[in-house]
């Protein structure tokens, strides 16, 4: 089975949720009510060999991204992180050095976010590291922003640059970004804070713009239009495509672990930078089209084929 096959499983079981429940499956985080007030939940994994690669990366890193790829969900919400707990399988033979090392990354990765780590559970196995995080956090004013409000004309934004996420560059040295990016907390909750610029539909790009977009469009019943020439190419995707022979939009869309933030929003109302963090305009919201979520368009108006693109599971 496909990811996607069985998270849409999953979402089809929404109408049979308690009241309680505020926020369903199909956004970056669900909700609950308790005690009259609204919790935000997610959890994410870290496993070595699929999102890190223990044997060549350092330890401390490897802890902050268990902490940091979950707040980016977070901010694809506009909530406040509040705390976390954490779950390890550790492989056997692990060593206690190396232990204290990722959980002393992980509380200080954490305690600068203003999420501390509160609890979680050790084991140990015969197999490689697995983390497994859950963060909590609170609208705290703001409402949260959903996937399901994009409407036809808005246009589509995304955060910094795209692309090239797992090379590793020498400017700034050893930069590489799926580890060492920072989660958009406070550009998200800016822009939501403010009528004039709140973001309709926003997602965290983990998968790659090709197919987190699409799950906006797929929430709001629209279709998206992009366009290659418009997309914020970074240095590092340009690296790949000169690696792989293949066009450096193509790694924008599809190398997956951005951890920016894709959103649309209504025509003028966006800065063309925030937090420091560049803004880009990369297309718009079309009325929907049978078979089709997205549409990319090239410089010479031709459709480009973005079948392949981004980052899925596959059973």
């Amino acid at each position: 089975m496909r990811e996607l096959e069985l998270l849409s499983h999953i979402y089809r079981s929404n109408p049979t949720l308690p009241v309680g429940v505020t926020i369903p499956p199909g956004d970056d985080m669900g909700a609950v009510t308790l005690g009259g007030a609204s919790v935000l939940v997610t959890v994410d994994q870290v496993a070595d060999g699929v999102h890190v690669d223990l044997a060549s990366t350092p330890i401390e890193k490897v802890g902050r991204k268990a902490i940091t790829r979950n707040l980016s969900d977070v901010a694809a919400m506009a909530a406040k992180p509040v705390g976390a707990v954490a779950a390890a399988c550790l492989p056997k033979g692990f060593g206690q050095d190396m232990a204290k090392a990722l959980f002393d990354a992980m509380h200080a990765s954490a305690e600068s976010f203003n999420c501390p780590l509160i609890g979680g559970d050790i084991s140990m196995w015969d197999q490689r590291l697995i983390l497994t995080v859950t963060i909590f956090a609170e609208p705290d004013g703001i409402d949260p922003v959903l996937r399901s409000g994009a409407q036809v004309g808005d246009v589509i934004y995304v955060t910094g640059q795209l692309g090239g996420s797992i090379i590793t560059l020498d400017d700034p040295p050893g930069y590489t970004h799926h580890l060492d990016f920072t989660p958009r907390i406070d550009l998200a909750r800016k822009l939501a804070a403010d009528p004039t610029t709140r973001p309709r539909a926003m997602i965290d790009l983990s998968d790659g713009l090709g197919l987190d977009l699409p799950r906006i469009c797929e929430q709001s019943g629209v279709c998206a239009q992009l366009d290659t020439d418009r997309l914020p190419i970074s240095p590092a995707a340009h690296l790949a495509a000169q690696r792989s022979g293949q066009p450096a939009w193509q790694h924008a869309l599809g190398d997956g672990e951005d951890y920016e933030l894709c959103f649309t929003a209504p025509p003028g109302t966006l800065p063309d930078e925030v937090e420091g963090v560049p803004i880009t305009e990369v297309g718009r919201i079309v009325a929907q089209r049978p078979g089709s979520r997205m549409t990319v368009h090239l410089p010479d108006g031709t459709l480009a084929d973005t079948a392949g693109l981004g980052w899925e599971h596959l059973g």
